[in-house]
């Protein structure tokens, strides 16, 4: 069985929630406000992310300067894909955050080219930063994070997410196996709603577990 190991970056690969930062760093309105909205069922993952991040009105240059003083990666990421490259396991990162920052951070690693990313398209404007998220393939997809892992499992793969936040909670319902983050907003919704999962702080825990499980083609 091919298997997939899907993982948010804000909060998941890197310890810092570069997009949250930048809004608490830039935007004096209520963003979070949306994140409310979100939350209740009001919104969509990606009506809630163009909202706020058309509130931030700053350069890429900007942006990446300012996450560089802030943002490190969770401890064995890299381990982790190397991990996957040698069990044939395709990593992708699955994000609502911004394209230029997520790539940006994976080319300091060297690692833009060994796995996915599937995310918005951003563009910066003069009045701030549109997004573009990937078309659902299945429309009954409550965001683009559910409609992927839907995707995977119905080419037959075995689905591992990891995520930390309520922009990854209708798509870990979906997941053959799920990791969070510990003491995270997707921890206490995963508790709240009775779905099994695994909390870590760190990717060695991912890395044992995928070692000591036993390939799904021997089953």
């Amino acid at each position: 069985m091919k298997q997939v190991l899907l993982c948010d970056f804000d909060g998941t690969i890197v310890t810092t929630d570069t997009c949250e930062f930048l809004l608490d760093t830039f935007v004096k309105e209520d963003w979070r406000t949306f994140n409310t909205f979100l939350e209740r069922g009001e919104i969509t993952l990606e009506e809630c992310t163009r909202k706020q991040l058309y509130m931030l009105n700053i350069s890429e240059e900007t942006a990446l300067k300012t996450l560089e003083k802030v943002t490190s990666f969770r401890p064995h990421f890299t381990e982790l894909v190397d991990l996957c490259d040698a069990k044939g396991i395709c990593f992708v990162v699955v994000s609502g955050g911004l394209d230029f920052v997520i790539k940006h951070f994976l080319r300091i690693k060297d690692l833009e080219k060994r796995v996915h990313v599937y995310s918005a398209t951003s563009r910066i404007t003069g009045d701030g930063i549109e997004l573009s998220f990937p078309k659902l393939v299945d429309c009954t997809s409550l965001d683009f994070k559910e409609d992927l892992v839907k995707q995977y499992n119905e080419q037959g793969f075995r689905t591992i997410y990891v995520g930390d936040g309520l922009s990854d909670f209708n798509a870990v319902g979906r997941a053959d196996f799920l990791f969070v983050i510990k003491d995270s907003k997707l921890a206490e919704l995963c508790k709240r709603e009775n779905i099994p999962h695994r909390e870590i702080t760190d990717f060695q825990e991912v890395i044992k577990s995928l070692n000591d499980a036993p390939s799904p083609s021997s089953r």
